[in-house]
């Protein structure tokens, strides 16, 4: 979790990025609401014995959306699964140093695998592929990496703007401030 204080240079930056992540959050809101409601349908389709061959392939395109999509807000506030037991016993000014280091490393990362996943996503428009089923064009699927990514890399400049100017810190919680020992 984090929080943010002052105004800063950034701010009309951080407030149009804050609003894509918050349209990606609601975005993967909304595909989970029909990702549930697709795998009831599938599951009653199922018992009643008809099979539909593109069905399958619609629920996993909907679980790559909703985890693309899911991930641009915690890479904004730098929320993902870390391990802190080094981190906690760092200095402010390495800590610092380390959120900027990590900053760096998940935009590099991200627009690295956004260019691949765009190679990817233009190759299979260029060969007109499709899915297992052989009935839903590939691209659709492949799209979520380039745009997930590039969201990803977004939401990291805008974290790595506000641990340089201060105006974002990480908020340590009363479990890591209790093993801290503070």
């Amino acid at each position: 979790m984090t929080s943010r204080a002052g105004p800063g240079l950034f701010r009309a930056l951080d407030r149009s990025i804050h609003r894509v992540a918050l349209w990606a959050d609601q975005l993967s809101a909304l595909i989970c609401a029909v990702l549930i409601v697709v795998t009831t349908m599938a599951m009653i389709v199922y018992q009643l014995g008809i099979s539909i061959a593109w069905l399958d392939d619609v629920l996993r395109m909907l679980l790559i959306w909703l985890v693309y999509m899911g991930t641009v807000s915690l890479c904004l506030d730098n929320d993902h699964i870390s391990m802190d037991a080094v981190y906690l016993r760092l200095p402010k000014p390495a800590r610092k140093a380390m959120d900027i280091v990590i900053a760096l490393l998940g935009v590099g990362l991200c627009l690295f695998t956004a260019k691949i996943g765009f190679d990817s996503m233009r190759q299979e428009m260029a060969y007109e592929s499709l899915l297992l089923s052989g009935y839903i064009p590939a691209w659709p699927q492949t799209l979520a990496i380039p745009l997930g990514f590039g969201l990803m890399a977004v939401a990291y400049v805008s974290y790595l703007f506000s641990v340089i100017t201060g105006r974002r810190q990480r908020a340590i919680g009363e479990a890591e401030r209790l093993a801290a020992g503070g």
